[in-house]
């Protein structure tokens, strides 16, 4: 195998390509095909991609419709289909749930070309569809050579359904693991949180459970925005915890990397609801990789990523995040915890450690 193609709208963003790069160093030549122009809505903000060759991985951008909605964006066809014949890849993986246009599009133009497809999904719940979308759902994963899964949940599911495709576990993104992460000296425990501000991610939890630690010396950084955002600052106020608090909006990925020094903990307090559980851990592989303590609940991907170098309690229960909260005000059981993490994400989460795994996967699936 020399050849891969690697399409997905989540490689606008430069920050995320660190897998391809690392797969690039591996003496493959790769390309990446990414959306000519995406609206990212953490950040409300256009993104345009432009043609560039680094490192021995290539961008590619195509033309698509739907800027912004990865259920419904769809590539312009003569230019996708031009993209497969100019690069005649060995393999074609594409980065997007098997209910999309975009994976149906790019499956069917790959199997025309006869170039074996592999895809990868974060969909860790059984979606319900109607009977026609379920049979569509089950004729495209029939179709792919191999299937990469971001949690055990997502593997299972698959497999429920076509129980013949190989599956491999394996996060979409890495990190990058710093030498030697910096830690800014601070007063008091330093948490963060980061993603979407919406109400199935549960920072409406953290905030109950930061309320209940009160007399301890804390502040909390929040990164992210979304339609919750009025409701949390209003309930933050209501707990009397405002003046604790700072919001920061969304930030781009490649600005983050400036936050881990300010943070002692990393907290991802998401629900278990009954249609959805966390399918993306990436923000945690990122702050073990930065030495940043991590606590999550048992949503989803969660325990998985985190497993004993940090701390898992069950979603939604408040107390059970206080007291966690507290006893991570320990410095010596906190750097144990971010250590552990760190060692953690260079095993089995940095950006050469995914592109490891996926090299492996792809050799086991064509040689």
């Amino acid at each position: 195998m020399h050849r891969v193609l690697v399409i997905s709208h989540t490689y606008v963003q430069p920050a995320h390509r660190g897998k391809l790069r690392a797969l690039a160093a591996r003496g493959l030549e790769v390309t990446v095909g990414v959306p000519q122009r995406w609206r990212d809505p953490a950040m409300g903000e256009q993104i345009e991609s432009a043609w560039e060759r680094q490192s021995g991985l290539e961008v590619f951008p195509i033309p698509a419709r739907g800027s912004g909605d990865p259920a419904r964006h769809r590539f312009a066809r003569r230019a996708l289909g031009a993209l497969l014949r100019d690069k005649r890849p060995d393999l074609v993986q594409i980065e997007e749930e098997p209910t999309t246009e975009a994976a149906r599009q790019v499956i069917a133009a790959a199997r025309h070309l006869s170039i074996p497809i592999v895809l990868f999904t974060r969909q860790n719940v059984d979606p319900r569809l109607p009977l026609f979308q379920r049979w569509g759902r089950r004729r495209t994963l029939r179709r792919l050579k191999g299937l990469v899964a971001g949690s055990e949940a997502a593997a299972a599911l698959v497999q429920r359904e076509v129980n013949s495709l190989p599956v491999a576990i394996i996060p979409q993104l890495g990190a990058g693991v710093p030498h030697d992460p910096l830690h800014a000296p601070h007063e008091g425990l330093a948490i963060g949180c980061v993603g979407r501000l919406v109400a199935r991610k549960g920072l409406d939890n953290l905030l109950q459970a930061l309320a209940l630690n009160r007399g301890a010396p804390w502040h909390l950084t929040i990164v992210g925005d979304g339609p919750d955002r009025e409701r949390l600052e209003a309930l933050a106020s209501e707990l009397r915890l405002a003046a604790r608090i700072r919001w920061t909006g969304g930030l781009p990925a490649d600005q983050l990397t400036r936050l881990w020094p300010e943070l002692d903990v990393l907290v991802q307090p998401s629900r278990a609801l009954p249609d959805w559980r966390e399918p993306n851990g990436h923000v945690l592989i990122e702050a073990m990789a930065h030495e940043v303590a991590v606590v999550g609940s048992d949503s989803g991907v969660i325990p998985e990523i985190i497993a004993d170098a940090g701390a898992v309690i069950p979603a939604g229960d408040v107390p059970a995040l206080a007291a966690q909260l507290l006893r991570l005000a320990d410095g010596g059981v906190r750097r144990a915890l971010a250590a552990a993490g760190r060692a953690r994400a260079m095993r089995l989460y940095s950006d050469d450690a995914v592109a490891e795994r996926t090299l492996e996967f792809w050799k086991q699936l064509i040689g």
